[in-house]
Order: structure tokens, then C-alpha cells, then sequence
């Protein structure tokens, strides 16, 4: 595969200079009047908080990108239809005089083709300053380059281009902590900070002289999903006395400066919002008060309706862009929030787009991407590469085996080529699978890229390319075992059923599993080709029920795969992401496979032999996909789904289409292709 570059500078300064100078149909009202009022103990005034959260650089929405904007679309998001929703809100609100505040919850970036934008200046800040955003915060997905590449995305938005617009919107990121040493990964940042573009907190003085205080969070469950953010730190455990004292001091803070109303956007978290909430935002409310409202992203889950907790009312957009949260708010001075009303709006194709987002900046972002990927042989964003004829390929939204989940996982063993004759993995974690195919879609460039998009390498000189690379290491039987049982018990830990009954068994070991299992998160789920297991009741996997497929069987169809017995005591090679290289060698999932009496060590070839992945020897281990150029030329995990699936028959590839016979509803449940079996009822 011939490598691909990303926009160059040149490119991009275009693309914000027509955005910047281009007339606009619909220009954003204005909130500044002549003279802002100074309001006073007792009275009473409004505000409109506006919020995105967790887009993830969706430009164009999602679904299937080639239709975008066609009679046939079913997309749901994008950039210009997001600002035509936030034009009309802002019209409407203004011509009654009430304020709006728009903001975002943070991982603006990661998951679509569109963070090929980010070796200029990334499409997300573009939109925010062209929206006139009030504030935003990062969210982990910002730092799943590292620290210091972040700092560098900012750097070049905020670049000093003739004519161009420069991103000028607050980044808030209120428990945020640099090591203040320099040389290292968050000296970028550390600048940022001192020139105050990234700030511990912000008032905001809004037009009826409503004072809003604003603060930005990044969750401990967010901080975990982080594993490149070192050295930089984050206040946020709930259960730490004095840093839940650090995050009170903040808000007490912003009330003592004369904020009417405190907001935190909080990249943090609520899960189970119109059911029984709980997240880490519920553990903000209960632990620090003082804040009036939290705009929460991270969980990807839209609020129906305000959450309630300890005084705090909580609100999520949701993800991807598909909806805009509205949240009108009355205040009284003195007394704090009355009332907040919130409505959700649909962000879909019955919204005109906004003529300016449209041609000045998602368009000209297709052509400088399209240009640089016709450059290096790839095909354009919307360009179709592939179809299915089934309906089993939506992202997974279940902890269970599924079609999306088996097809990501055998694209990653198929870069093996079954050239080292011996059985082999393939492993995506969940987290990581971002997009799915409809039943007959016609699949595009993007769509496919968009479906393993996420990530950066630690190598400066393949961060031209996004994505995680790949890495082969070497598997012996008893990380085998392991990692099925991981599978299973996370699948065990999603079970609502068998967790209660856990809890309520007055068990010791049984209550011990559940607290231990409740760390398993969804997007832990392991995805595996080449290996076929069952698990029992109690959801654990024996050694005796493992079986491994063909060396070349990449799509698992055997019906007769080799016992795991039969490797003995050798290692056999496996194929996974850095992202989840790092999760395996972070110390707290390390606590976690002891406690759960797993043990998975993944070994490298080193000089003198076998050796334990360590982070000295992690990028040794990343495959090459050209060998007769010097250094390594990576392979990025959404390439390898790309070959995969374009690649010839005579390739053992699927020739551009996602067959339902290998990947269907039939074949993971009763089929050769069923790689995960339940107990029998």
C-alpha cells in the first residue's frame, strides 16, 4: 500500500482563508449591546446554553458519507447543518434578547477521515471559531497523540497567516496539571497556558449582565482512556479528599469574582441518564457544589431531560453531532438557577445547510483531502470501495460477538498473510471500532476509514499519517487463555442480570467479582480472529475449549479449527494496535488481570530472542509495510481493514464486498464462523 500524507500547510491556509473572508448567508447574531446592564440582588434574568460534545471530527455526520447532501440522505450530523441549528437558535433567542453561550465538551477530534486535516490545522477549530464558540475543553481523544502534538494543533490554528482568521476560542481545562519541567511532552502546552489560550477558568459577561463562570474537566474514566497524556496529570478523583478540595476551591472561586451562574463543561461522563444515572459527573454533583450545571460529554449518551443531582443539573448532547442541546436557563441574582428547560434538536437532513460551513469549509476540506489522498494512490473521501449484503455490520452496541467487531479483527491478522505458517490473533477492542455499514450500502473511502480511524504513533516521523500502528507480538497458551477469559468477563461485567446477582449472593468472593468486573468497561471487549472459545456459566474460559484457525483462514471458516493444545509451549504472533499495547503495560488493567487471576504477557523479538513487551521495546514491535525502505514505514489499523476488504480473492481478501455468509447474524451464531459460543441453556 502506498503511503499516504496529510494536507499540506499551504492547503489548509486556502481553506481557512475562504472561510475567513468568504460572505456569509447567514452571519451569527451578535450578543453585544451598547451597554451591559449591571444587575442587581433579586432580579431576574436568562441565558441559552448551546452544546456540542464528543463530534469527533464528524464533518459530514454520519452514516453513509457518499450521500451526504444527496436525495438519498440518511446522515445524521455535520458541520453545516450543526451551524444552521446553532444560526436559527441564536436568531431566535436574540430577537428576544436573551444571550446565548455556546460551548463543547471536548473530543472534538479522532474518528473520521477528516483528522487528516490535523497536520495544518485541524477542521474541528476551524469550526468552532467561525461558529464563535464561548469555550470549549478537551476530552481524551485530544490526547490520544500526546500532549505535545496537541499543543501543536493549537499552535498552528492559532498560526500568524496573512489574511487568515486565527482560532481565538477559550480552551478551558480547569484541572488540567503540566509538570512544569522543561523538555518534555507538555511544554506546548505549558506555553498555551501562559499566553492564556488554554485557561483554568473563564467569565464569561453576557449581554443582560448575566456573569457565567465556566470550568473545564477531564473525567478519571476519561483520564484512563488517555494512555498517552503522560506527563501531563488530572484532578478528578472523587474519592481523594483533597482534590476534590482543589476542584471546590475553583468553583468557590468563579462565585467569590461574582459569577451568577457556575458551568463546567466536563469531559467525564454520565451513563444511564434517562434510566438510573450514575458516571463520574453524578460523582462530581454529589462531591463539589456550587456548580448550577454540567455539560457532560464522554459517554456518549443524550439526556431526555435535565439530570437532577445535589442541587447540579446535568446535560449531554450526546455524540457525533447528531444532536444540538439547548438548555434556556432563568437566573436569579443572589439566589441561582430557577429554572432550565432543555430540548434536544435533531441534527439531520431536514436542516438546510449553512451555505458558508458548506463551501468554505467542508468543502474545501474534501478538496485539499481528496488532493493529497489522489496524490498518494489512495481513493477520494467518497469514492466507493466496498458493499455488503448484510445486516449484521453496525457498530456494536452490545458486549457480544458481532459482525463489524470479527471483520475489524480479521483485516488486522490478515497483514500477516499466513507467511509464518503457524496459527495467528487478530484483536480490536471495542472502544476502538467507531463506525458500521447498513444492510446494501454502498461503502465509501471514508466510511471504511471512519470504522478504525483513531489514534497516533509515538514515531515523529510516521505522525504524517493518523492512526494507531499496528504491532505483532508473540502469544504463548496461557496469555491465549487469558485473554478469552478477559473477553468473557467483560462480557459478564456488561450483564445487568448476572452482575445484580453477584451484589446480592452475601458471597465475599462473589461480591469481590462484582467490583472487580465493574472496571470492565464495554469498550474493553475483545474482538479475536483466528480463535474460536466457549465460556461456561460463571462466564469462565478452560484451556480445553479454545480452538485456532488456519494460518490463512482469515475469516475463521473452518469447521474444524486446531485444538489450543495443539501449539504446546511455543508463541504464536498476534496483531494489535499500539492503543492497546499501551492498555496491556498500563499498571491499573495490570492490577486488574491479577486480581481476576489472568495473565497476559505479550513478548517481543528482540536481539538475543524472546522478550516482554516493555515501553523501551513497545515500537520495535510494529509492522512494516514496506521493507525496502529504510526505517519502518507503518501499517495504521484503518489501512489494514482497507487492504482487507479491497483485495482481490486470489489475495484472500474479499474483493470489495462484506459477505453475509462470513459476518451475518447466522453465521456468528450456528455457523463455522462463531468464534464465541455461550453455555448451552
Amino acid at each position: 500500500m502506498k503511503k499516504c500524507v496529510l494536507l499540506s500547510a499551504t492547503l489548509f491556509v486556502l481553506i481557512l482563508f475562504m472561510s475567513a473572508c468568504s460572505p456569509t448567508e447567514d452571519p451569527v447574531i451578535s450578543d453585544e449591546p451598547a451597554v451591559i446592564p449591571v444587575l442587581e440582588t433579586g432580579q431576574t434574568a436568562s441565558f441559552t446554553l448551546i452544546q456540542t460534545t464528543d463530534v469527533h471530527h464528524h464533518v459530514v455526520g454520519t452514516g453513509p458519507s457518499a450521500t451526504y447532501g444527496k436525495e438519498t440522505d440518511s446522515t445524521m450530523g455535520g458541520y453545516s447543518r450543526i451551524a444552521r441549528k446553532i444560526a436559527q437558535i441564536k436568531a431566535i433567542q436574540g430577537a428576544q434578547g436573551i444571550p446565548t453561550v455556546l460551548v463543547d465538551s471536548g473530543d472534538f477530534f479522532m474518528g473520521t477521515v477528516y483528522d487528516m486535516s490535523l497536520g495544518a490545522s485541524p477542521a474541528a477549530l476551524a469550526f468552532f471559531e467561525n461558529m464563535g464558540y464561548d469555550a470549549i475543553t478537551i476530552g481524551n481523544h485530544e490526547l490520544d497523540y500526546g500532549p505535545g502534538p496537541l499543543g501543536g494543533f493549537f499552535y498552528l490554528a492559532i498560526g500568524d497567516y496573512p489574511g487568515v482568521s486565527k482560532f481565538n476560542v477559550p480552551v478551558v481545562a480547569s484541572n488540567m496539571v503540566t509538570d512544569s519541567a522543561p523538555g518534555t511532552g507538555d511544554d506546548y502546552l505549558e506555553g498555551l497556558k501562559a499566553a492564556g489560550v488554554i485557561k483554568d477558568s473563564l467569565m464569561l459577561t453576557l449581554a443582560n449582565g448575566v456573569k457565567v463562570g465556566i470550568l473545564g474537566f477531564l473525567g478519571k474514566k476519561a483520564e484512563s482512556d488517555a494512555p498517552l497524556a503522560s506527563p501531563l496529570t488530572f484532578i478528578n478523583d472523587m474519592t481523594d479528599g483533597d482534590e476534590i478540595a482543589a476542584i471546590q476551591a475553583k468553583v468557590d472561586a468563579l462565585e467569590a469574582d461574582g459569577a451568577h451562574v457556575v458551568i463546567a463543561l466536563s469531559h467525564s461522563g454520565i451513563t444511564d441518564p434517562n434510566g438510573t444515572p450514575g458516571g463520574d459527573d453524578i460523582d462530581l454533583a454529589d462531591n463539589v457544589t456550587g456548580i448550577d450545571i454540567i455539560a457532560s460529554g464522554h459517554d456518549h449518551e443524550m439526556t431526555d431531560d435535565v439530570v437532577l443531582e445535589n442541587g447540579t443539573r446535568i446535560i449531554c448532547a450526546g455524540r457525533y453531532g447528531e444532536n444540538l442541546a439547548q438548555l434556556d436557563v432563568t437566573v436569579t441574582i443572589g439566589t441561582g438557577v430557577d429554572t432550565a428547560v432543555l430540548t434536544n434538536h435533531t441534527i439531520d437532513s431536514n436542516l438546510v445547510e449553512y451555505g458558508s460551513i458548506k463551501v468554505f469549509l467542508v468543502g474545501a476540506l474534501d478538496s485539499g483531502i481528496n488532493e493529497a489522498l489522489a496524490a498518494n494512490g489512495l481513493p477520494e473521501v467518497n469514492d466507493i470501495v466496498a458493499g455488503t449484503n448484510s445486516d449484521n455490520m453496525g457498530m456494536p452496541d452490545m458486549v457480544e460477538e458481532t459482525g463489524i467487531g470479527n471483520l475489524a479483527a480479521d483485516s488486522l491478522r490478515y497483514t500477516l498473510g499466513g507467511a509464518e505458517g503457524n496459527p495467528s490473533l487478530g484483536i480490536v477492542a471495542n472502544g476502538l471500532i467507531r463506525n458500521g455499514y447498513a444492510y446494501g450500502q454502498e461503502i465509501s473511502f471514508a466510511d471504511l476509514y471512519n470504522t478504525l480511524p483513531l489514534g497516533m504513533t509515538l514515531d515523529p516521523v510516521n505522525q504524517t499519517i493518523p492512526g494507531y500502528p499496528l504491532l505483532m507480538v508473540y502469544v504463548d497458551a496461557t496469555s491465549i487463555v487469558s485473554l478469552c477469559n478477559l473477553a468473557s468477563l467483560t462480557i459478564a461485567a456488561n450483564n445487568d442480570a448476572f452482575m445484580t446477582a453477584l451484589l446480592n449472593s452475601g458471597v465475599p468472593a462473589y461480591i469481590q467479582k462484582y467490583y472487580l468486573l465493574k472496571n470492565l468497561k464495554s469498550d474493553y471487549y475483545l474482538n479475536m480472529s483466528g480463535i474460536r472459545y466457549s465460556y461456561a456459566a460463571d462466564y469462565s474460559v478452560a484451556a480445553g475449549s479454545i480452538a485456532l484457525y488456519g494460518p490463512t483462514d482469515f475469516s475463521c471458516q473452518s469447521a474444524a479449527p486446531i485444538p489450543l493444545a495443539g501449539i504446546g509451549a511455543s508463541y504464536i504472533p498476534c496483531v494489535f494496535d499500539l492503543y492497546m499495547a499501551k492498555m496491556f503495560l498500563d499498571p491499573t488493567m495490570q492490577g486488574l488481570l491479577t486480581a481476576a487471576g489472568l495473565s497476559i504477557n505479550p513478548m517481543v523479538m528482540g536481539g538475543g530472542g524472546l522478550e516482554a513487551l516493555s515501553e523501551a521495546n513497545i515500537m520495535s514491535a510494529r509492522l512494516d509495510r514496506d521493507a525496502e525502505t529504510d526505517g519502518v514505514q507503518e501499517v495504521k489499523e484503518w489501512m489494514a481493514l482497507l487492504q482487507y476488504v479491497t483485495n482481490p480473492t486470489a489475495s484472500a481478501g474479499l474483493n470489495s464486498l462484506i459477505l453475509d455468509a462470513y459476518y451475518g447474524t447466522t453465521a456468528l451464531e450456528s455457523g463455522n464462523a462463531s468464534r464465541v459460543n455461550e453455555p448451552a441453556p
